[in-house]
């Protein structure tokens, strides 16, 4: 039997064939993760997938969807934050963990998945890097309804916001230029983003109607808002001044 130690690509068409039905003299057991480069740090999560399909070659098969060529899989298994892991056992969805861990964080769910391990208490694999290093980084923060407070309002810098969701079209021109001011401006503002399908709650806070919309915060307070989809040198001028 070939034993994978990369990840599989999979989407719509051949995703039954090779995580419900793989076609090996075995059935492997299959980690099948759904993401976006909208939502989610490529090599991060690039890097994780390839370390567990190393480490487990031969015992569990890890396969990646994009959503964009995975729709419909998405909406059969109601996956709607990303990233999200879900775990086959001979086909059947035995569990599903949302976020992006370390490998080493991923190790529990794998030895539950492989029958040597209980299965872990948390639903929610939590990144060990905080959002600190995320801005040192220069990468866009994604935040959510839980951690928007803590990690917007809360924040010691300025911070930018861009309110958007997966169907909308100007959101997609938006995205890299909101990673470019993330690196241009790491240490000094937070670039953040929320996708407002997933967290109707801050989205309704701030009267959010139409996307994509960007708010600009200082010390907890809107100081400026955007809608619609601008040039890179409009925001970094806003940016400039926020931080000013």
């Amino acid at each position: 039997m070939v034993q994978y130690d990369t990840p599989i690509v999979a989407n719509d068409a051949s995703f039954d064939r090779v995580v419900l039905h793989p076609p090996f003299p075995i059935t492997l057991p299959v980690i099948a993760v759904f993401w976006s480069p909208r939502q989610t740090p490529r090599q991060r999560l690039n890097d994780v997938l390839e370390q567990t399909a190393r480490d487990y070659a031969g015992e569990v098969l890890v396969v990646k969807l994009d959503v964009d060529d995975a729709p419909q899989t998405r909406n059969r298994y109601q996956v709607t934050t990303l990233p999200q892991f879900l775990f086959f056992r001979q086909g059947e969805l035995i569990a599903r963990a949302k976020g992006l861990p370390t490998a080493e964080m991923l190790r529990p769910w794998v030895e539950y998945l492989l029958g040597r391990g209980p299965k872990p208490t948390s639903s929610r694999p939590k990144d060990p890097k905080d959002s600190k290093e995320e801005r040192e980084r220069g990468q866009v923060l994604h935040v959510n309804d839980a951690d928007f407070d803590r990690l917007v309002l809360g924040a010691s810098l300025p911070a930018v916001v861009d309110f958007w969701a997966e169907w909308c079209g100007p959101c997609r021109m938006v995205a890299p230029i909101m990673e470019q001011m993330a690196q241009q401006f790491a240490g000094r503002a937070v670039i953040a983003s929320l996708n407002v399908d997933d967290n109707p709650r801050i989205a309704q806070r701030y009267g959010i109607r139409s996307i994509p919309t960007l708010l600009f915060f200082r010390n907890g307070q809107i100081v400026d808002r955007v809608v619609g989809a601008q040039p890179a040198a409009v925001l970094q001028q806003k940016i400039e001044t926020l931080i000013e």
